[in-house]
């Protein structure tokens, strides 16, 4: 709510009030002409009260806010705002008898009979009650809707990621190569061609199956990968080693799927690969970090690359963990390390 409607929100309530204690005491709502004094009393002690809680909430707001603490800050925003009304009442109410504006027994010539404080003091209670709990009902349903917006955007976000992981594995140069590995296979070894075509069908349906998924157990990840090594075996042959040294212990640890056949590709598409310049490839696993390691051969002459790898993952780590991905670029090798995401 604007400053500008509060304000107006409590001058319609000091109306209100004026409105129902002169009804209590005479039968009758009061009249502009006769009671004009009472009438800018309150308009003035309305707007001057109503001011000086909004800036009360907004100080609240910022030294105590409702994200960290709901009780203490509606008892701190009640006591706050009913302390300091009764104050301004108190102070307004005295120095408008000290100027003459108004005096009591315009309401009673017996203050104890009439009770009008108490009448008063009760329905401030009530009602800065149901406005303090009408901001914290604001305050929920903005942190509630926010944080729907936010979920969804992230979750969209998460989304794109996926897709453009998607694509790079599904890209028309991946599948050109298969296909010319396939029919180079297809005439001089027929067993080895199935095979290929099995691991292939195998890691396109990893791909498929994990494009709406944020995250995935290390040992689908690393099945996955088994069917991706085959495939880079079969095209390479001894020119390419990768090792999986991952214990047990580990398979159940959580990762954004498709991210170690990324680093491997990687370092593939970055490397010369031939029986005279062999790449390398380990992942291991440690308490702490999932660690890609490669040797570096000989940069090729030309990189399809399309700018994902490293940025994909970054991207997609950051919405699992605050610990950032380490990259160790050296002379002869290259080093990426995971952070370990919790179960």
């Amino acid at each position: 709510m604007s400053k500008l409607l509060r304000l107006l929100f409590y001058l319609v309530i000091g109306f209100s009030f004026f409105s129902y204690l002169f009804y209590s005491e005479y039968g009758q709502l009061p009249t502009l002409a006769d009671d004009l004094n009472l009438y800018g009393f309150t308009l003035i002690t309305s707007l001057i009260s109503g001011y000086l809680i909004t800036l009360l909430n907004h100080q609240l707001n910022k030294q105590l806010p409702w994200r960290k603490n709901v009780f203490n800050r509606f008892l701190a925003g009640f006591f706050g705002d009913f302390l300091l009304l009764g104050t301004c009442l108190v102070t307004f109410g005295f120095l408008a008898q000290l100027t003459g504006l108004i005096s009591y027994e315009i309401f009673s010539t017996d203050l104890m009979e009439s009770q009008i404080e108490l009448k008063l003091a009760i329905l401030s209670f009530v009602t800065l009650f149901l406005v303090t709990l009408v901001d914290f009902n604001g305050y929920s349903y903005n942190h509630y809707s926010i944080g729907q917006i936010r979920q969804l955007r992230a979750e969209r976000k998460q989304l794109e990621l996926q897709f453009e992981a998607l694509k790079s594995q599904l890209s028309p140069h991946y599948l050109f190569n298969s296909m010319n590995t396939i029919s180079s296979l297809v005439y001089r070894d027929p067993v080895v061609a199935e095979n290929f075509i099995r691991n292939l069908a195998d890691s396109f349906n990893y791909v498929l199956h994990t494009k709406n998924v944020k995250l995935v157990n290390l040992e689908e990840e690393l099945e996955a990968l088994k069917d991706y090594r085959y495939l880079l075996t079969i095209r390479y042959s001894d020119a390419i080693d990768l090792s999986l040294e991952v214990d047990d212990q580990y398979l159940e640890v959580p990762i954004p799927p498709l991210t170690l056949q990324l680093l491997v590709e990687n370092a593939v598409k970055h490397n010369v690969i031939s029986k005279a310049k062999c790449l390398k490839i380990n992942v291991t696993v440690t308490d702490r970090e999932l660690i890609v390691w490669n040797n570096k051969t000989e940069a090729p002459s030309h990189t399809a690359s399309h700018r994902v790898g490293l940025s994909n993952i970054r991207k997609r780590y950051a919405h699992f963990t605050n610990s950032e991905i380490q990259v160790v670029d050296g002379n002869n090798s290259f080093e990426v390390k995971l952070p370990m995401l919790a179960s």
